[in-house]
């Protein structure tokens, strides 16, 4: 489907899943040029008639105006709060609890027996405490089970319910760090003087957009499963390791990347033109296959360079997680290549379970494993 959409043009009107017009924007170099363009943002004027794609609540969670000029605002302040508790040397603090909880994961895994299910015993766990470290959530296994109701995309009801339990936990949360700060990213926030609202909302969002990391996760399990010459470069030559990242994430579908946007003006690109308020849908994913900038893109190549992708996004829509997202893979893959050295898949590729129409459950499930 992405050659074909690239094959009609980099910009190409198509249905979304929820039923609305939306152009589709597959293209590297076009992708890149509407990233950057201010007239181009996550607001929409009119939210009640707004083309969506999805009937998902968690696109709406009452951060961001109507008005382009208050939203645009309003995601300044979102990144200057956050982007500097998001630094590589920060992140790299968080390092030997990475490591350390992989090989604890790890431990338990190696003496159950021969096989896994690495995408629910390894990744997500790790992910999950990592985040919860960051943030300073005491109850991981209680907040992933809140974020996995807030995010139900099939019982919009059980979503609406679960979104005001998960915003009320974590109001609460808030008020507690205020009292008990400790050395961690809400006690941060509070200590930055931000409204507990706005903080409530920032660790909701941040929250969401980094249930990307366990699913990259898998789908470099399952690459270097299905490739294990580019696994055994890898350790072989272990600086080859964050290259080797790069490629994973350039070649991961995950639920995020396609990212909706909406013009607030209209917009000249590539021979066509999105009017103000209609929806465009940017693919970060498909933009990391266009042979005008990859060689063989097709190719899982862990030495490829340049790897220009923009799966992370690009300009003011980067994302802040991006170092610690790629610091956990790292952790993780060394750890997973030194103790389980010739794990294979249990099922073909072509038979990972994934989930393909859903926003948060979008990308891969499960990656069943034998050593």
């Amino acid at each position: 489907m992405i050659r074909d959409a690239r094959a009609i043009g980099p910009v190409v009107k198509v249905r979304t899943l929820a039923g609305d017009e939306a152009w589709l924007v597959t293209r590297y170099a076009e992708l890149k040029q509407l990233l950057v363009d201010d007239r181009l943002g996550a607001s929409h004027k009119d939210p009640a008639h707004r083309a969506r794609y999805l009937d998902n609540p968690l696109f709406d969670m009452g951060i961001l105006s109507d008005d382009p000029a208050v939203a645009a605002e309003i995601h300044g302040r979102m990144r200057s709060a956050l982007t500097p508790h998001f630094s590589a040397k920060r992140m790299m603090a968080l390092r030997p609890r990475i490591a350390e909880t992989t090989n604890r994961l790890l431990d338990g895994i190696i003496a159950k027996g021969s096989s896994a299910e690495l995408h629910g015993e390894l990744s997500l766990p790790v992910s999950f405490l990592v985040l919860c470290d960051l943030l300073g959530l005491p109850d991981p296994d209680k907040f992933m089970m809140m974020l996995s109701t807030a995010g139900d995309v099939v019982d919009s009801e059980k979503a609406e319910g679960g979104r005001l339990v998960l915003f009320d936990h974590l109001l609460e949360l808030v008020g507690y760090k205020h009292a008990n700060p400790g050395d961690d990213l809400i006690s941060a926030l509070c200590a930055a003087g931000i409204d507990d609202d706005f903080i409530t909302k920032l660790i909701a969002i941040t929250s969401f957009s980094y249930l990307v990391t366990p699913k990259n996760l898998s789908a470099g399990i399952a690459l270097f499963a299905e490739h294990p010459d580019q696994r055994a470069l890898v350790v072989k030559d272990p600086s080859l390791l964050p290259g080797a990242v790069e490629e994973v994430v350039r070649m991961s579908k995950t639920s995020e990347s396609c990212q909706p946007r909406y013009a607030h003006a209209d917009i000249d690109i590539a021979g066509v033109t999105i009017k103000a308020g209609e929806l465009v849908l940017c693919d970060h994913y498909a933009a990391g296959f266009d042979d005008r900038v990859f060689d063989a893109p097709e190719r899982f190549d862990v030495t490829r360079s340049p790897n220009p992708h923009i799966a992370f996004s690009y300009g003011s829509w980067y994302c802040i997680g991006a170092p610690l997202a790629r610091m956990e893979m790292q952790e993780v893959y060394a750890a997973l290549f030194t103790r389980l050295p010739d794990y294979r898949l249990a099922v073909p590729i072509d038979r990972i379970p994934m989930i393909n129409d859903l926003q948060l459950g979008g990308g891969i499930a499960a990656v069943p494993v034998e050593w």
